[in-house]
């Protein structure tokens, strides 16, 4: 049994004994607890819920094969796992309420608070079960147990990226143990991977280096070669995973439809960020930073103090940004280096270890508090809580004169939080794979996909590698 099976069979049980254990604490809590049990003055007998509970943990599991909360996916974010088992549940809970009411039985009836209170407390208690495998699992994986050994092949910004990811994020789950790229030379590197030989080389390298896993990442190889390296990985039984050029896939104009099962695919007619979605981003930024303003005015007030006490200057700086349509607007930010850090070189990136940092700058750097009076400007309109960030006038002249869709990125307002820094690239990480995300964000924006953001934002702030 493979580790994705293995994972899947744990998840299932683990889910099993949740809602065996929901429904027990559900009926001590409507029983027991609150709301005090009227009818009769005495809890009814347990022994019916005692028999309901493997049938309701039993569909429970049923229901979330059916919807594919089993699905085996790599890489996929905690929050996207919430939200696809609090949609399974959604589905449990109603036909687990359907089965109540054509239950029957003389003088006993199911209590339909308990089964709102189990679906509630087996949520949470499968999130909390889900959580403690994924932290187990990483530990595991940190340890090299349960890792596939992968191998790349391909060349350019779609195998960099990919090689960078997958080594960034040990949580997928692969070691990458080589590249294959026809344009560089045996020992050339690729995002710290040495390239191991030319493409057509697969078969010899997928058994010296016991390869479990190989990605082809190009977007430009011919069918006949793909086809080839797909036979030599079935005649070894290796997985085998195409990666269109990653450029191609996070920022195509195209989307898929489907005709009687057909699979099609269509142009997108400009990006969809007019009309009733705006107003909706809007109104859920404004309602969250107005929220945050007041809640945290305690913390600015500390954060100000500290920034006074420890060094001269002002406590907030204030720098021109980019925004929506090209429009140079000002952001504030608590002063995390020394007055007039820039007064000799102009505009320059942070770099690690960077000495013109303050004692506390580095931790409000570090943890991105130094970026909470930009809560501000999200009132003002010049922000959103989340898009690309927003970059320095100086900066964005050189970046649009060499990347093409750069200006792509000012038809939305900038972020407090983005997708490309919900994936750790920060600071110095190049900007042409900043782009990509920026750009995928744009094109497939919804309030689910913000929602989701700003809990990876707010659950990476301790793990950033590249916030300084």
């Amino acid at each position: 049994m493979n580790g994705g099976a293995r994972r899947s069979w744990l998840l299932l049980a683990s889910d099993f004994v949740a809602a065996l254990v929901g429904l027990g604490l559900a009926y001590q809590l409507r029983y027991h607890f609150y709301p005090p049990y009227i009818p009769g003055g005495v809890p009814p007998d347990p022994t019916h819920y005692l028999l309901a509970a493997p049938v309701a943990a039993a569909t429970l599991v049923l229901v979330f094969a059916l919807v594919g909360v089993y699905r085996n996916r790599r890489g996929l974010e905690f929050v996207d796992e919430l939200f696809s088992v609090t949609g399974g549940m959604a589905v449990t809970a109603l036909v687990v309420f359907a089965m109540i009411g054509l239950y029957r039985e003389d003088k006993f009836t199911f209590s339909r608070l308990s089964f709102v209170y189990w679906a509630v407390l087996t949520t949470v208690l499968i999130a909390l079960a889900r959580w403690s495998i994924r932290r187990y699992q990483s530990a595991q994986r940190a340890r090299g147990v349960g890792v596939d050994r992968a191998l790349v092949v391909g060349w350019g910004a779609a195998a960099d990226l990919l090689v960078q990811r997958l080594r960034m994020f040990p949580d997928y789950g692969y070691r990458v143990v080589g590249v294959l790229a026809d344009r560089m030379d045996r020992g050339e590197e690729i995002a710290g991977v040495e390239v191991l030989g030319s493409v057509d080389e697969i078969g010899g390298v997928v058994r010296t280096q016991r390869v479990d896993t190989v990605f082809v990442a190009l977007s430009d190889l011919a069918p006949d070669r793909i086809l080839r390296l797909i036979d030599c990985c079935r005649d070894c039984g290796i997985e085998f995973r195409i990666l269109p050029g990653m450029l191609e896939l996070m920022t195509t104009q195209v989307t898929a439809d489907q005709i009687d099962g057909i699979p099609l695919l269509q142009l997108r007619h400009g990006l969809d960020i007019q009309g009733p979605k705006t107003v909706i981003k809007r109104a859920f930024d404004m309602a969250v930073a107005l929220t945050a303003l007041v809640l945290l005015s305690p913390l600015f007030a500390v954060i100000a103090l500290m920034v006074k006490l420890t060094s001269a200057g002002p406590v907030l700086i204030h720098q021109d940004r980019v925004g929506m349509r090209g429009r140079v607007f000002k952001t504030h930010k608590f002063r995390s280096m020394r007055a007039g850090a820039e007064t000799e070189t102009g505009p320059v990136w942070a770099a690690p270890d960077d000495d013109r940092r303050t004692a506390p700058g580095r931790l409000l750097r570090r943890l991105s508090l130094d970026e909470l009076p930009q809560l501000w400007n999200i009132l003002r309109g010049d922000m959103s809580l989340v898009g690309p960030r927003p970059e320095r006038p100086k900066f964005v002249g050189e970046f649009r004169a060499r990347l093409p869709r750069y200006d792509d990125r000012h038809l939305v307002r900038p972020g407090l939080a983005g997708w490309a820094q919900a994936n750790d690239l920060r600071g110095q990480t190049p900007v042409e794979e900043r782009l990509i995300y920026d750009l995928y964000y744009i094109e497939n924006w919804s309030l689910a996909f913000d929602i989701k953001i700003l809990l990876i934002t707010l659950a990476r702030v301790w793990t950033h590698k590249n916030a300084y």
